[in-house]
């Protein structure tokens, strides 16, 4: 039996919205809400929604170089909306959007440089890695400016964009403490990967802050998905900590499913949170609790800051402000007011 491809009508007959809202959700629209355009992202992850791509002709371009955990062609994973908001910015310029998948021998060898050296390129978006060094020097007499998610590169023309990982961890870690949580672990992604330090180091400095022990026994790493995550996130478990910062959204997703199978239940024994705030996280049983990234947001970000390289502004990090989502992967055991100096 064919399955029936989901359509943008069905996802509006189930949310009970009209058809156009639901387009415009989907198509990255500025003038509906935040709210309602993570309802329809949730709703058309948990149908199965699949994005058809646009064929649209452009003079100029920017490309998108992804590789790694960062996937892009559903609504509900990490890449979509940051694709979605870039192409959004570009398209107001009547510049296009180019988006070419790394290998892993090109990954290792740097050889995908002539992919903007056609003399049209507007700059260059990395997603998932950064460009390897000899990329940066055949490109370095072009003067084609870099943004790269989450990384950092040593090139006059780069400069990194994202949201703020660490004020993210320290926020989310002051937040199970203010419920009464003082035994806290840690779920991380690859151990050598930037964000995965840069979250693990803030997650460290937020329990010194407030005076909480660390337990090196609840810290583990892995990938960023959900593979091999039983073996970790039961180990954290078996520690006797109340609650998990998990790295990502489907970091956590998958933590409550392990748990749940070995007989936790979540957030009654154990609780977790995510990062990200992707679709999943929604409709996730408990809903989880995670960290706010808006996607589109960095999008257009690196768009703009593209725009302001090639008019000579000197960039390095523009970091977003990430916001706290409270949902049902917390118990409160007891309510604390953070101290003033801690806030």
């Amino acid at each position: 039996m064919a399955v029936k491809n989901v359509t943008i009508q069905d996802i509006a007959d189930r949310l009970g919205m009209a058809k156009s809202t639901v387009s415009k959700a989907i198509s990255g629209a500025t003038d509906i809400s935040e709210k309602t355009r993570e309802r329809v992202l949730a709703c058309a992850g948990e149908m199965g929604y699949q994005v058809k791509a646009k064929h649209v002709s452009y003079t100029k371009s920017i490309v998108v170089f992804i590789y790694g955990s960062i996937h892009y062609d559903k609504v509900d994973q990490f890449g979509y909306e940051i694709i979605l908001g870039l192409q959004a910015a570009a398209a107001e310029h009547g510049i296009g959007v180019n988006i070419t998948a790394i290998s892993n021998a090109e990954l290792k060898s740097g050889n995908y440089y002539s992919i903007v050296s056609g003399g049209n390129c507007e700059g260059a978006v990395f997603l998932g890695f950064k460009p390897h060094h000899v990329f940066i020097e055949h490109i370095r007499s072009l003067n084609i400016p870099l943004v790269i998610l989450d990384n950092n590169v040593d090139y006059q023309l780069a400069a990194r964009v994202g949201c703020d990982s660490a004020g993210g961890i320290r926020q989310m870690v002051q937040y199970l403490w203010m419920r009464g949580h003082d035994r806290i672990g840690f779920l991380g992604g690859e151990e050598d990967s930037i964000v995965t330090q840069e979250r693990y180091q803030a997650y460290s400095d937020a329990l010194k802050e407030l005076g909480l022990e660390e337990n090196k026994d609840a810290v583990r790493y892995g990938h960023f998905s959900a593979k091999g995550t039983r073996k970790r996130i039961l180990t954290i478990a078996q520690t006797g900590v109340t609650a998990v910062v998990c790295i990502s959204d489907l970091l956590a997703c998958s933590a409550v499913q392990e748990l749940e199978k070995a007989g936790y239940v979540v957030p009654a024994d154990i609780s977790v949170t995510g990062y990200d705030n992707l679709p999943v996280s929604e409709y996730s049983q408990p809903r989880i609790t995670t960290m706010y990234q808006n996607r589109i947001h960095i999008g257009k970000t690196a768009f703009v800051m593209l725009q302001q390289m090639n008019s000579g502004i000197s960039i390095e990090v523009v970091s977003l402000r990430p916001e706290l989502i409270e949902r049902e992967s917390v118990k409160l055991i007891a309510k604390r007011i953070l101290p003033e100096e801690d806030k």
